[in-house]
Protein backbone atom coordinates (compact mmCIF):
# COMPACT_ATOMS: atom_id res chain seq x y z
CA UNK A 1 0.00 0.00 0.00
CA UNK A 2 1.07 3.83 -0.22
CA UNK A 3 0.95 3.66 3.61
CA UNK A 4 3.60 0.82 4.05
CA UNK A 5 5.92 2.12 0.77
CA UNK A 6 5.70 4.96 2.97
CA UNK A 7 6.89 3.80 5.96
CA UNK A 8 9.25 1.55 4.29
CA UNK A 9 11.24 3.73 1.33
CA UNK A 10 10.73 7.19 2.43
CA UNK A 11 13.48 9.58 4.02
CA UNK A 12 13.50 13.26 4.24
CA UNK A 13 14.49 15.95 5.95
CA UNK A 14 10.90 17.73 5.78
CA UNK A 15 12.05 21.34 4.15
CA UNK A 16 8.32 23.08 4.79
CA UNK A 17 5.65 21.85 7.69
CA UNK A 18 3.37 21.24 4.58
CA UNK A 19 5.37 18.01 3.80
CA UNK A 20 4.41 16.75 7.12
CA UNK A 21 0.64 18.26 7.46
CA UNK A 22 0.13 16.48 4.35
CA UNK A 23 1.07 12.75 5.21
CA UNK A 24 -0.73 13.24 8.32
CA UNK A 25 -3.54 14.18 6.08
CA UNK A 26 -3.33 10.89 4.18
CA UNK A 27 -2.32 9.07 7.16
CA UNK A 28 1.06 8.02 5.68
CA UNK A 29 3.60 7.11 9.20
CA UNK A 30 7.49 7.17 9.43
CA UNK A 31 9.12 5.23 11.45
CA UNK A 32 10.99 8.14 13.32
CA UNK A 33 10.42 11.57 13.80
CA UNK A 34 12.54 14.13 14.79
CA UNK A 35 11.34 17.53 15.80
CA UNK A 36 13.67 19.83 17.20
CA UNK A 37 14.18 24.18 17.16
CA UNK A 38 12.86 27.33 18.86
CA UNK A 39 9.20 27.14 18.10
CA UNK A 40 7.68 25.62 21.27
CA UNK A 41 4.17 25.61 20.49
CA UNK A 42 4.60 24.31 16.49
CA UNK A 43 6.64 21.52 18.28
CA UNK A 44 3.51 20.52 21.02
CA UNK A 45 0.95 20.95 17.86
CA UNK A 46 2.75 18.69 15.32
CA UNK A 47 3.49 16.28 18.48
CA UNK A 48 0.27 15.94 19.01
CA UNK A 49 -1.27 15.45 15.67
CA UNK A 50 0.85 12.59 14.79
CA UNK A 51 0.65 11.00 18.30
CA UNK A 52 -2.91 10.98 17.60
CA UNK A 53 -2.90 9.33 14.10
CA UNK A 54 0.01 6.69 15.33
CA UNK A 55 -1.65 5.86 18.39
CA UNK A 56 -4.17 3.05 18.00
CA UNK A 57 -7.62 4.26 19.48
CA UNK A 58 -8.13 1.02 20.92
CA UNK A 59 -5.80 -0.01 24.06
CA UNK A 60 -3.84 3.11 23.90
CA UNK A 61 -2.61 1.89 27.75
CA UNK A 62 -0.57 -0.12 25.61
CA UNK A 63 0.27 0.76 22.99
CA UNK A 64 1.33 4.81 23.59
CA UNK A 65 4.35 5.17 25.77
CA UNK A 66 6.07 8.30 26.87
CA UNK A 67 9.31 9.23 28.26
CA UNK A 68 10.91 12.29 30.23
CA UNK A 69 14.23 12.51 28.42
CA UNK A 70 15.55 14.34 31.33
CA UNK A 71 14.86 10.78 33.33
CA UNK A 72 15.72 8.58 30.16
CA UNK A 73 16.70 5.10 30.67
CA UNK A 74 17.71 4.36 27.35
CA UNK A 75 17.16 0.42 27.61
CA UNK A 76 13.63 1.20 28.67
CA UNK A 77 12.99 3.00 25.49
CA UNK A 78 14.22 0.32 23.67
CA UNK A 79 12.12 -2.06 25.29
CA UNK A 80 9.28 0.09 24.62
CA UNK A 81 9.89 0.27 21.19
CA UNK A 82 10.55 -4.03 20.58
CA UNK A 83 7.56 -4.96 22.58
CA UNK A 84 4.64 -6.32 19.62
CA UNK A 85 1.53 -4.19 20.17
CA UNK A 86 -1.67 -5.46 21.66
CA UNK A 87 -4.44 -6.33 19.31
CA UNK A 88 -2.66 -3.08 17.13
CA UNK A 89 -0.67 -2.76 13.30
CA UNK A 90 1.59 -0.17 15.31
CA UNK A 91 2.51 1.74 18.79
CA UNK A 92 3.76 5.05 19.45
CA UNK A 93 6.65 6.25 21.42
CA UNK A 94 7.41 9.65 22.17
CA UNK A 95 10.76 10.80 23.83
CA UNK A 96 10.18 14.40 25.00
CA UNK A 97 12.97 16.49 26.09
CA UNK A 98 15.24 14.26 23.89
CA UNK A 99 19.21 15.32 24.36
CA UNK A 100 21.20 12.91 22.27
CA UNK A 101 24.58 14.84 22.90
CA UNK A 102 23.81 14.30 26.79
CA UNK A 103 23.82 10.74 26.69
CA UNK A 104 26.55 8.40 27.55
CA UNK A 105 28.79 6.97 25.50
CA UNK A 106 27.04 3.45 25.59
CA UNK A 107 23.82 4.70 25.73
CA UNK A 108 24.29 7.27 22.20
CA UNK A 109 25.50 3.60 20.87
CA UNK A 110 22.50 1.89 22.17
CA UNK A 111 19.80 4.80 20.43
CA UNK A 112 22.72 4.79 17.18
CA UNK A 113 21.90 0.80 16.77
CA UNK A 114 17.63 2.05 17.18
CA UNK A 115 17.85 4.56 14.87
CA UNK A 116 19.79 2.30 12.08
CA UNK A 117 17.57 -0.36 12.26
CA UNK A 118 14.13 0.75 13.35
CA UNK A 119 11.47 -1.47 15.03
CA UNK A 120 8.70 -1.68 11.76
CA UNK A 121 5.53 -1.49 14.28
CA UNK A 122 6.89 1.38 16.10
CA UNK A 123 6.72 5.16 15.30
CA UNK A 124 9.10 6.65 17.35
CA UNK A 125 8.73 10.65 17.99
CA UNK A 126 11.90 12.43 19.60
CA UNK A 127 11.18 16.09 20.19
CA UNK A 128 14.47 18.11 21.22
CA UNK A 129 13.53 21.32 23.52
CA UNK A 130 17.20 22.64 24.27
CA UNK A 131 17.02 25.71 21.30
CA UNK A 132 21.34 25.27 21.25
CA UNK A 133 20.34 21.95 19.25
CA UNK A 134 22.96 23.06 16.46
CA UNK A 135 23.50 20.53 13.91
CA UNK A 136 25.66 22.60 11.87
CA UNK A 137 28.04 23.55 14.83
CA UNK A 138 27.21 20.68 16.71
CA UNK A 139 28.55 16.95 15.92
CA UNK A 140 26.35 14.93 17.99
CA UNK A 141 22.93 17.08 16.88
CA UNK A 142 24.44 16.64 13.06
CA UNK A 143 24.91 12.38 13.69
CA UNK A 144 21.24 12.47 15.37
CA UNK A 145 19.65 14.36 12.09
CA UNK A 146 21.24 12.33 9.83
CA UNK A 147 20.44 9.20 11.76
CA UNK A 148 16.80 10.37 12.20
CA UNK A 149 17.06 11.55 8.68
CA UNK A 150 17.61 7.69 7.49
CA UNK A 151 15.39 6.25 9.63
CA UNK A 152 12.30 8.13 8.92
CA UNK A 153 11.72 12.48 9.15
CA UNK A 154 13.34 15.37 10.54
CA UNK A 155 11.45 19.00 11.33
CA UNK A 156 13.12 22.06 12.29
CA UNK A 157 10.05 24.78 13.61
CA UNK A 158 11.80 28.01 13.73
CA UNK A 159 10.66 30.72 15.13
CA UNK A 160 7.61 32.58 13.09
CA UNK A 161 7.49 35.46 10.95
CA UNK A 162 5.91 38.93 11.91
CA UNK A 163 3.40 38.42 8.93
CA UNK A 164 2.88 34.58 9.98
CA UNK A 165 2.20 35.45 13.61
CA UNK A 166 -0.02 38.26 12.62
CA UNK A 167 -2.13 35.49 10.05
CA UNK A 168 -2.19 33.22 13.55
CA UNK A 169 -3.64 35.69 15.74
CA UNK A 170 -6.31 36.73 13.25
CA UNK A 171 -7.19 32.97 12.67
CA UNK A 172 -7.38 33.01 16.26
CA UNK A 173 -9.22 35.52 17.12
CA UNK A 174 -11.85 35.10 14.56
CA UNK A 175 -13.07 31.74 15.36
CA UNK A 176 -13.53 33.34 18.87
CA UNK A 177 -16.20 36.17 17.31
CA UNK A 178 -13.30 38.68 16.86
CA UNK A 179 -11.61 40.58 14.80
CA UNK A 180 -7.66 42.65 15.43
CA UNK A 181 -6.23 45.50 13.29
CA UNK A 182 -3.00 45.59 12.16
CA UNK A 183 -1.56 47.57 15.03
CA UNK A 184 -2.66 45.92 17.74
CA UNK A 185 -2.03 42.32 16.16
CA UNK A 186 1.99 44.50 16.48
CA UNK A 187 1.29 45.16 20.40
CA UNK A 188 0.24 41.83 20.75
CA UNK A 189 2.72 40.22 19.31
CA UNK A 190 5.47 42.34 20.41
CA UNK A 191 4.23 41.81 24.08
CA UNK A 192 4.37 38.41 24.13
CA UNK A 193 7.52 38.67 22.00
CA UNK A 194 6.40 36.73 19.04
CA UNK A 195 6.43 33.57 21.21
CA UNK A 196 3.20 31.64 20.12
CA UNK A 197 3.10 29.21 23.08
CA UNK A 198 2.70 32.75 24.77
CA UNK A 199 0.64 34.15 22.54
CA UNK A 200 -1.67 31.26 22.52
CA UNK A 201 -2.04 31.63 25.90
CA UNK A 202 -2.64 35.33 26.11
CA UNK A 203 -5.39 34.77 22.61
CA UNK A 204 -7.66 32.56 24.69
CA UNK A 205 -7.81 35.04 27.43
CA UNK A 206 -7.95 38.14 25.26
CA UNK A 207 -11.11 36.34 23.64
CA UNK A 208 -12.88 35.88 26.54
CA UNK A 209 -12.83 39.09 28.16
CA UNK A 210 -13.72 40.86 24.59
CA UNK A 211 -16.71 38.78 24.27
CA UNK A 212 -17.40 38.78 27.86
CA UNK A 213 -17.24 42.96 28.35
CA UNK A 214 -18.56 43.80 24.85
CA UNK A 215 -22.70 43.48 24.60
CA UNK A 216 -23.43 42.86 20.79
CA UNK A 217 -27.04 41.31 20.15
CA UNK A 218 -26.36 42.07 16.33
CA UNK A 219 -23.96 38.72 16.16
CA UNK A 220 -21.31 41.08 14.97
CA UNK A 221 -17.78 40.12 15.77
CA UNK A 222 -16.25 42.04 18.61
CA UNK A 223 -13.42 44.44 18.03
CA UNK A 224 -9.90 44.13 19.60
CA UNK A 225 -8.91 47.23 21.05
CA UNK A 226 -5.40 48.38 22.56
CA UNK A 227 -7.12 49.03 25.91
CA UNK A 228 -7.98 45.35 25.89
CA UNK A 229 -5.01 44.01 25.24
CA UNK A 230 -3.22 46.06 27.56
CA UNK A 231 -6.00 45.60 30.36
CA UNK A 232 -6.16 41.69 29.80
CA UNK A 233 -2.85 40.35 28.48
CA UNK A 234 0.44 39.70 30.46
CA UNK A 235 4.15 40.89 29.20
CA UNK A 236 7.18 38.41 29.21
CA UNK A 237 9.80 39.45 31.70
CA UNK A 238 11.76 41.08 28.80
CA UNK A 239 8.87 43.45 27.88
CA UNK A 240 8.14 44.09 31.75
CA UNK A 241 11.68 45.19 31.93
CA UNK A 242 12.25 47.09 29.26
CA UNK A 243 8.93 49.19 30.72
CA UNK A 244 11.02 49.10 34.07
CA UNK A 245 14.37 50.31 32.17
CA UNK A 246 12.29 53.04 30.45
CA UNK A 247 10.76 54.19 33.91
CA UNK A 248 13.99 54.25 34.90
CA UNK A 249 15.47 56.79 32.28
CA UNK A 250 11.81 58.78 32.54
CA UNK A 251 12.42 59.12 36.64
CA UNK A 252 9.14 57.42 37.07
CA UNK A 253 10.23 55.68 40.09
CA UNK A 254 7.10 54.97 41.42
CA UNK A 255 6.07 52.72 37.85
CA UNK A 256 9.86 50.90 38.37
CA UNK A 257 9.67 49.87 41.88
CA UNK A 258 5.92 48.60 40.79
CA UNK A 259 6.87 46.36 38.13
CA UNK A 260 10.45 45.35 40.23
CA UNK A 261 7.60 44.27 42.97
CA UNK A 262 5.37 42.16 39.78
CA UNK A 263 7.74 40.56 38.83
CA UNK A 264 9.38 38.98 41.97
CA UNK A 265 5.77 38.08 43.19
CA UNK A 266 5.51 36.53 39.53
CA UNK A 267 8.47 34.31 41.26
CA UNK A 268 11.12 35.40 38.41
CA UNK A 269 14.55 34.71 40.04
CA UNK A 270 16.45 38.31 40.53
CA UNK A 271 19.52 37.21 38.50
CA UNK A 272 17.09 37.06 35.46
CA UNK A 273 15.27 40.06 36.32
CA UNK A 274 18.63 42.03 36.14
CA UNK A 275 19.83 39.90 33.22
CA UNK A 276 16.87 41.40 31.05
CA UNK A 277 17.56 44.82 32.44
CA UNK A 278 20.52 44.91 31.44
CA UNK A 279 19.77 42.91 28.05
CA UNK A 280 17.06 46.04 27.55
CA UNK A 281 19.89 48.88 28.33
CA UNK A 282 22.16 47.29 26.28
CA UNK A 283 19.75 47.23 22.85
CA UNK A 284 19.42 51.21 23.89
CA UNK A 285 23.27 51.72 24.04
CA UNK A 286 23.53 49.72 21.18
CA UNK A 287 20.94 51.69 19.25
CA UNK A 288 22.61 55.21 20.44
CA UNK A 289 25.91 54.14 18.94
CA UNK A 290 24.95 53.07 15.59
CA UNK A 291 22.39 56.07 15.26
CA UNK A 292 25.65 58.46 16.17
CA UNK A 293 27.59 56.63 13.42
CA UNK A 294 24.46 56.30 10.53
CA UNK A 295 23.71 53.18 11.20
CA UNK A 296 20.15 52.07 10.74
CA UNK A 297 18.22 48.55 11.78
CA UNK A 298 19.76 46.53 8.83
CA UNK A 299 23.12 47.14 9.50
CA UNK A 300 22.28 46.58 13.79
CA UNK A 301 20.87 43.40 12.93
CA UNK A 302 23.91 42.16 10.39
CA UNK A 303 26.23 43.04 12.96
CA UNK A 304 24.89 42.14 16.60
CA UNK A 305 22.46 39.10 17.64
CA UNK A 306 19.24 39.85 17.01
CA UNK A 307 17.79 37.16 14.59
CA UNK A 308 13.74 37.17 15.35
CA UNK A 309 14.16 40.72 17.31
CA UNK A 310 13.43 42.99 14.81
CA UNK A 311 10.67 44.23 17.21
CA UNK A 312 13.32 44.70 19.64
CA UNK A 313 15.83 46.81 16.98
CA UNK A 314 13.05 48.62 16.03
CA UNK A 315 11.81 49.99 19.43
CA UNK A 316 15.06 50.72 20.80
CA UNK A 317 16.00 52.75 17.49
CA UNK A 318 12.70 54.76 18.73
CA UNK A 319 13.16 55.40 22.36
CA UNK A 320 17.26 55.52 22.12
CA UNK A 321 17.43 59.41 21.20
CA UNK A 322 15.84 60.18 24.67
CA UNK A 323 18.51 59.56 26.37
CA UNK A 324 22.29 60.81 26.94
CA UNK A 325 24.62 58.25 25.36
CA UNK A 326 26.27 58.54 28.78
CA UNK A 327 23.79 57.42 30.84
CA UNK A 328 23.57 54.73 28.88
CA UNK A 329 27.23 53.77 28.87
CA UNK A 330 27.92 54.57 32.56
CA UNK A 331 24.02 51.99 33.73
CA UNK A 332 25.50 49.35 31.21
CA UNK A 333 28.74 49.03 33.07
CA UNK A 334 27.21 49.38 36.86
CA UNK A 335 24.77 46.60 35.66
CA UNK A 336 27.81 44.57 34.57
CA UNK A 337 29.04 44.90 37.98
CA UNK A 338 26.14 43.84 39.79
CA UNK A 339 25.88 41.12 38.00
CA UNK A 340 29.17 40.19 39.01
CA UNK A 341 28.12 40.52 42.66
CA UNK A 342 25.29 38.65 42.63
CA UNK A 343 27.44 35.50 41.07
CA UNK A 344 30.26 36.17 43.18
CA UNK A 345 28.66 37.02 46.36
CA UNK A 346 26.71 35.97 49.46
CA UNK A 347 24.65 39.00 49.58
CA UNK A 348 20.48 39.04 48.67
CA UNK A 349 20.25 38.72 45.14
CA UNK A 350 16.78 40.50 45.60
CA UNK A 351 18.15 43.47 47.98
CA UNK A 352 21.42 43.91 45.28
CA UNK A 353 18.30 43.99 42.42
CA UNK A 354 16.61 46.91 44.50
CA UNK A 355 20.45 48.76 44.95
CA UNK A 356 20.67 48.39 41.46
CA UNK A 357 17.82 50.16 40.39
CA UNK A 358 17.87 52.90 42.73
CA UNK A 359 21.40 53.42 41.31
CA UNK A 360 20.73 53.57 38.01
CA UNK A 361 18.09 56.40 38.73
CA UNK A 362 20.91 58.13 40.54
CA UNK A 363 23.28 57.83 37.46
CA UNK A 364 19.85 58.83 35.13
CA UNK A 365 19.45 61.74 37.14
CA UNK A 366 23.00 62.80 37.39
CA UNK A 367 23.61 63.23 33.49
CA UNK A 368 19.88 64.62 33.43
CA UNK A 369 21.05 67.47 35.22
Amino acid sequence: SECSKERQGCRMILKEESQLLQNIKLGHLYRVYLLYGEEKYLKEMYRKKLVKLASPENFEEFNFHQFDGNELSVDSLIESCEAMPFLAEQKCVVVDSFDFEGLSASDKEKITALLEDPVPTTVLILVVDKEEFLPKKSAGAKKLVALCDKAGAVLELKKRETSDLVRFVRSKLESRGCTITKDCCDLLIERCEKDMLTLNAEIEKLGAYARGSVQQDDGQPVAITVQMIETVTCKTVSGSVYDLAKAILADRFEKAMRIVEDLLYLRYQPTVILAALSGAYLDLYIAKTAKASGAGEAEIKQNFSYKGRDFVVRNSLRDCGKYPLSTLRESVIYLAQTDHRMKSSRADNGLLLEQAVTELFSIASKHRS
